[in-house]
Order: C-alpha cells, then sequence, then structure tokens
C-alpha cells in the first residue's frame, strides 16, 4: 500500500479526520443555505433591496418618493445601475447571498444560531449591506482602500478611519479618503445636478432617526463613537472601530445591531477560536501582537523582575 493511500486508509489510522470545529462550520453553513434558499422560494420581504432596485440613476432623490429611498451618495446611485435592470428576484438574491457569505465569515460556527435573531434575520431578510460592511471593516486594517466603500455609502461610519489618525498611520487613513474623493469628483463633473438633489434630500427628505428602538439621532450618537474609536486606538482595541461605526451608522433600525457581528474576529480570543481563517486574511495576530497578562506575570516569576535602567 502507497503512502498516499494509507493516509487515507482508515485501518491504517490515517483516515480522513474532521475535527469538531470543521463539522460544527459545515453545520452552520447548511442552515444558513438553508435559510437562504426559504428566503429566496417565499420572497420574504426584501424592502431596503426594493428601494435600491426602484432607483434611477438619473434622479436618484426625488423629494415626493417617502417610500422605499435611496439614501447613497450619487455615486453608488451610478455604479449600481447596470444591477438595476436584473430581475428584482435576482437582484435581491444576490444581495443576501453577500449577506450570508459574510455572517459565515464573520461567525463560522456560529452563524447558524446567529442568522435567526432579530437583527441578524431582519437584516438578510431586508437585503441590505451592513453585514458586507461588517466583513470590510474587518478586513479594512489589512486594505484600509476598502473603507472608501463605507465612505460613500454610509459616510459617517468614516469615524472608524479616526483610529488609523489616532495611530499615526495618515496613510492609511488618506487612502481611501482619496479614493472615495476621487470616485465623487468624477460622479460630480459627470452629473453634478444629482449632488445637488442628495445634499437637499439629506436635509429635507429623510428622516433625522430611525425607528424605534433605536430613535437616536446620529448627532447625539456621533460623540460617543468618537471618543470610543480614540480610547480603542490609544489602548490597541481593534474591536472598537466596528463598535464605534456602529454607533455612528446614519440611522439605526431593528436590523442594524447586526454589523456587531464583525466584533467576533477582533476580539482575539473569540476570533482565534472562532474564525482563524478571518482573522488570517486580515492579519490581525500580525497587525496586532499581543502579550497577555499571564505571559507577562510568568516572564516575571521565571526571570525576576526587570532591572532597572543602568543596572549592570
Amino acid at each position: 500500500m502507497t503512502t498516499d493511500r494509507a493516509s487515507l486508509d482508515p485501518r491504517a489510522g490515517g483516515g480522513l479526520r474532521l475535527s469538531l470545529p470543521t463539522i460544527l462550520l459545515a453545520v452552520s453553513a447548511g442552515i444558513c443555505v438553508q435559510v437562504l434558499v426559504l428566503l429566496t422560494l417565499s420572497g420574504g420581504d426584501p424592502v431596503d433591496a426594493l428601494s435600491y432596485w426602484l432607483t434611477d440613476p438619473a434622479n436618484p432623490y426625488p423629494l415626493t418618493r417617502t417610500e422605499f429611498q435611496f439614501g447613497y451618495s450619487p455615486v453608488i446611485a451610478q455604479l449600481w445601475a447596470p444591477l438595476f435592470d436584473l430581475p428584482f428576484a435576482v437582484f435581491a438574491g444576490l444581495l443576501r447571498v453577500l449577506e450570508v457569505v459574510g455572517l459565515v465569515a464573520l461567525t463560522g460556527p456560529l452563524a447558524g444560531a446567529l442568522i435567526f435573531t432579530t437583527p441578524v434575520a431582519s437584516e438578510i431578510n431586508a437585503a441590505n449591506i451592513n453585514l458586507p460592511l461588517a466583513v470590510i471593516m474587518v478586513l479594512g486594517f489589512r486594505w484600509p482602500a476598502l473603507w472608501a466603500i463605507p465612505l460613500l455609502t454610509k459616510p459617517s461610519m468614516g469615524v472608524g478611519l479616526v483610529w488609523f489618525m489616532v495611530r499615526g498611520e495618515w496613510r492609511k487613513a488618506a487612502i481611501p479618503i482619496a479614493i472615495a474623493g476621487a470616485l465623487a469628483l468624477v460622479s460630480f463633473v459627470f452629473d453634478p445636478r444629482i449632488w445637488f438633489q442628495w445634499l437637499e434630500w439629506l436635509q429635507h427628505g429623510t428622516a433625522a432617526v430611525g425607528e424605534w428602538p433605536y430613535p437616536y439621532p446620529i448627532w447625539a450618537r456621533l460623540p460617543f463613537a468618537l471618543a470610543l474609536v480614540i480610547w480603542g486606538a490609544r489602548t490597541n482595541r481593534p474591536w472598537t472601530v466596528v463598535l464605534a461605526s456602529a454607533l455612528a451608522l446614519p440611522r439605526l433600525y431593528f436590523q442594524s445591531p447586526a454589523i456587531l457581528v464583525g466584533l467576533v474576529p477582533l476580539i482575539p480570543w473569540l476570533g482565534r477560536l472562532i474564525v482563524p481563517w478571518t482573522r488570517r486574511l486580515a492579519r490581525l495576530d500580525e497587525l496586532f501582537p499581543e502579550r497577555s497578562a499571564r505571559q507577562d506575570a510568568a516572564r516575571v516569576e521565571t526571570d525576576g523582575p526587570a532591572p532597572a535602567p543602568g543596572t549592570p
């Protein structure tokens, strides 16, 4: 028997072994796929997808439109224009697939349970983009350019970029701002009219607050979000970026807390246990090396206290 065959032969003690985390991940992903299929067959209530799909890229912000409003920047309306020509079921299905993939990538074996929680279930049913934005925030530590997407969709989430500024990583903060600014400039040159319409709509055509149970305006939440991300940047706690950005969402709804699934990979012990592949992809352990207090205590016990400066 060859070595390769022996490694696959259970009798040789080298059979294919599936670890418990792998099995739980497979079960969790299977549950999420089932939910996705059921939503596709039943249609569900993809209200956010409908607000995107009904958008006229040439006139995305009519003040007479009181339902299914499109609120993202003109850049997104223009870039998504080809997608608005898809059948609605296909368009909503694509958004939901992105949501589910994001959920599994961020929470792994926990996704099968989280998909039944009220925020996550309503988020995927509505077919918003909060879960992809959570993925972007996690991967944005490695690829800061990804932050251009939140800046062009839900700009107040840009409070997360303060993380890089406080840490003196100005280039990382400047890259997404430059990308978003360049795209906005091209869009403005292409059609300045809709930019003025967007600004007017932000002032007069949209509610200042979300719906119950989160009727808190952005101006009341933003100072707390800013303080949180500054504290996190100074104390090396990357999870504060997700929490602060969630707190700074333009408006809060029932599904808004779904974006907090982005905390899982950023909490070191939890991310290593639940989604180590996502932490590796984002290079979180390389970007934020840490020594636990227990390790420091063990070093002191072994080596004794560190000598005073100048001590031979």
